[in-house]
C-alpha cells in the first residue's frame, strides 16, 4: 500500500475501504465546515458515497491519472490531499485538499502539499503544479501562498458550489522555480 511519511507526526496513505468509517466520521462531524467550500459534501453524503470514492480513487491511482491520499496526523485521519489529475501530455497536475476543522492551525496542509510538490517535480518530473482556491477561502489560499506559489489570476464564477458560483484564484509553481523556494525556506 502507498504510504509516504512526511515527519514524525504526519504521513499520507492511499485510502482503503477499511479506513472508510474513520474518514466518513470526520466528514460527517465537519459537514457544515466542509460543505462551505466542497461541492461533494452534502447533508446526505453517505458511507456508501465514501466507499465509492475510495474505489474510484484506487482506480485513478492504478491508472496513473492522479490520486487522493488520507492525511494521518498523530494517528488520526485529518483530511485528504492529492493530485486531482495527472496531465502527462502537458506535464502538470493540480493539487486539491481538505482538512478537518480540529486539525487546522498546525501547518499540516502546508507540509502535506510541500511533499506533493516535491514528489511532482523530483519523482514525476512534472513542469507545473497548480492549486485553485475559492477567493473567499483564506485558509485554503494561505497554503500556496506560504509555499511561494504565484497567484496567476482569478477565474470568475468558475465553480458552482451548491447554490452559488464562486470565483477561483489560480496559483502555480514551475519546476524551475521550486528549488529556489525550497532553499529559501531553510
Amino acid at each position: 500500500m502507498f504510504i509516504h511519511r512526511i515527519d514524525e507526526e504526519l504521513f499520507l496513505r492511499l485510502p482503503d475501504e477499511r479506513h472508510t468509517p474513520e474518514a466518513y466520521a470526520l466528514i460527517k462531524r465537519d459537514t457544515e465546515h466542509l460543505k462551505r467550500w466542497l461541492k461533494w459534501v452534502t447533508d446526505d453524503f453517505s458511507i456508501e458515497d465514501a466507499r465509492e470514492f475510495v474505489r474510484r480513487n484506487r482506480q485513478q491511482f492504478a491508472d496513473n491519472e492522479g490520486y487522493s491520499a488520507q492525511i494521518i496526523y498523530r494517528g488520526r485521519v485529518a483530511g485528504q490531499v492529492g493530485y486531482n489529475e495527472l496531465n502527462w501530455s502537458n506535464s502538470k497536475t493540480e493539487i486539491g485538499y481538505w482538512l478537518g476543522s480540529a486539525f487546522q492551525g498546525h501547518g499540516i496542509m502546508t507540509r502535506a502539499c510541500r511533499a506533493l510538490v516535491n514528489h511532482a517535480f523530483h519523482e514525476l518530473k512534472l513542469n507545473r503544479v497548480e492549486i485553485k482556491c475559492a477567493v473567499g477561502n483564506g485558509r485554503s489560499r494561505a497554503v500556496p501562498e506560504r509555499l511561494g506559489f504565484t497567484a496567476e489570476g482569478t477565474l470568475r464564477e468558475a465553480e458552482l458550489l451548491h447554490d452559488r458560483y464562486v470565483d477561483l484564484v489560480v496559483y502555480s509553481m514551475l519546476a524551475a522555480e521550486w528549488p529556489r523556494r525550497e532553499e529559501q525556506k531553510q
